[in-house]
């Protein structure tokens, strides 16, 4: 084993950073229409809004145009490599158990809901990590 305070491994390692930061990132796979519709198609209806209180089923409906610009949205998330801050909020609302003390905080199930638009966009961004 390499004693990794040796000044030649600690060379090696700082050559091997240096290359690794000036190299360019990958371009992004970026997305299109088709894909973003039919990632909405693939949204579950019932599921509740998160923040923005877009319900899925109004995403159902979006026209051409509206899917057309959340395209472009997305292309310039995946071109710089930024998730909005928007899209990480989330509504936690407390669902009762049933047949448990309402007086106690224990007898509730805590729900995260998230952003639609941003749960629309990890759907496109699991796609590529798939890959």
């Amino acid at each position: 084993m390499t004693d990794p305070s040796v000044p030649a491994v600690i060379e090696m390692v700082d050559v091997l950073l240096r290359s690794f930061f000036l190299s360019p990132a990958s371009e992004p796979q970026l997305t299109n229409p088709d894909e973003v519709h039919e990632a909405i198609r693939g949204l579950k209806v019932w599921k509740a809004p998160g923040p923005n209180g877009i319900p899925n089923r109004a995403l159902k409906h979006l026209a051409k145009r509206a899917v057309s610009i959340l395209t472009y949205i997305f292309n310039a998330a995946l071109r710089t490599h930024h998730f909005p801050q928007t899209w990480k909020h989330a509504r936690v609302i407390s669902i009762h158990k049933t047949g448990k003390d309402p007086a106690l905080p224990s007898s509730y199930r805590p729900i995260c809901l998230l952003d639609t638009i941003g749960k629309l966009f990890e759907k496109i961004l699991l796609a590529r990590i798939y890959m």
